[in-house]
């Protein structure tokens, strides 16, 4: 990464909230690359210390530690894991499925507010959160044309389970978790505007053994892991980035394209029938993508990875 207008010294701490996820462990490894000491947050340190620390430590000794925090909700959780660190990448919120919106909402808005609070008593400099794309719209795309824009939020989903009648569906319960995302985030701006301080692979493998029943949700846009860490990182220490969203919105491909795109090059791996409900997409994001190409190419990136190349590491990494 090309850096420069740093918000945070090289050799600062920055905290990344569930370290061991799939986005937690790359913007790990893009942070340790920049030069800065990563402290990564798990639900158990016995389970991850292992193969997280012989991951890290071979090439950044000494730079990586690891804390346990069980319980995101619980008043000052965090506050030791915050301690000394001049930023925090918060890219795991708790991922809950259930019919019940108190449970899913209450718990994900808790967890975010908990995560600024203690990053607020730490005097943290830097503090981004990775959302959601359920956050700005719904799932369910119903072949209206949309612009999306940074002003966009998953209304729908919130109106549904905030005011519908409760479901014992596997679309209601997508429903309830995109609302319980779209309200963190709006949570969170709350925070920030009033406190103003000093930011997929089992479902793909599914999709190609055209399992359908375990793919709940079509795809709205796809980008490399490594991009969002990459702006992830971003977000975090250049002092040009501040109060943004940021989309890591590469392109919108479906699920059949993808079974297509894979078999032209391993043919064994695509399984039964295409999806039978191929829907359209038709929002259009074209100014959130150009921002997010302009901040990859600012640290020395071409723009977003290609999906031919995102899919070569999946098929060489699962298969």
């Amino acid at each position: 990464m090309l850096l420069h207008d740093l918000a945070i010294p090289i050799d600062s701490v920055v905290v990344v909230i569930g370290a061991n996820g799939f986005i937690g462990l790359e913007t790990c490894e893009k942070l340790l690359q920049a030069g800065y000491k990563v402290r990564g947050t798990v639900r158990s340190v016995e389970k991850y210390s292992s193969f997280m620390h012989d991951f890290f430590d071979l090439k950044w000794p000494g730079k990586f530690e690891l804390v346990q925090v069980v319980d995101f909700e619980e008043e000052g959780a965090f506050d030791e894991a915050f301690k000394g660190a001049a930023g925090v990448i918060y890219t795991s919120m708790p991922i809950v499925f259930h019919p019940d919106p108190a449970k899913v909402i209450n718990q994900s808005v808790k967890s975010t507010i908990n995560t600024l609070e203690a990053a607020a008593k730490a005097r943290v400099q830097r503090y981004v959160l990775c959302s959601s794309s359920k956050a700005v719209e719904t799932a369910r795309y119903d072949g209206t044309p949309r612009r999306l824009t940074v002003n966009n939020y998953n209304t729908e989903s919130l109106l549904k389970a905030c005011c519908g009648p409760r479901e014992e569906t596997l679309e209601w319960s997508l429903d309830v978790f995109s609302a319980g995302r779209a309200l963190a985030e709006l949570s969170f701006w709350s925070w920030i505007g009033e406190k103003n301080p000093p930011s997929l692979p089992i479902m793909l493998k599914a999709a190609l053994a055209g399992e359908w029943s375990s793919v709940p949700m079509p795809i709205s846009y796809l980008s490399d892991v490594q991009d969002t860490a990459r702006l992830l990182v971003a977000a975090t220490i250049k002092s040009s980035i501040s109060n943004e969203r940021i989309f890591a919105y590469y392109k919108h491909l479906t699920w059949n394209d993808l079974r297509t795109r894979v078999r032209a090059v391993r043919p064994g791996l695509v399984k039964g029938e295409d999806h039978p409900l191929q829907e359209g997409y038709l929002s259009s994001v074209h100014e959130p993508i150009c921002r997010a190409e302009e901040i990859l190419k600012d640290i020395g990136r071409a723009g977003f990875t290609h999906e031919d190349s995102m899919l070569r590491d999946f098929l060489d990494t699962c298969f």
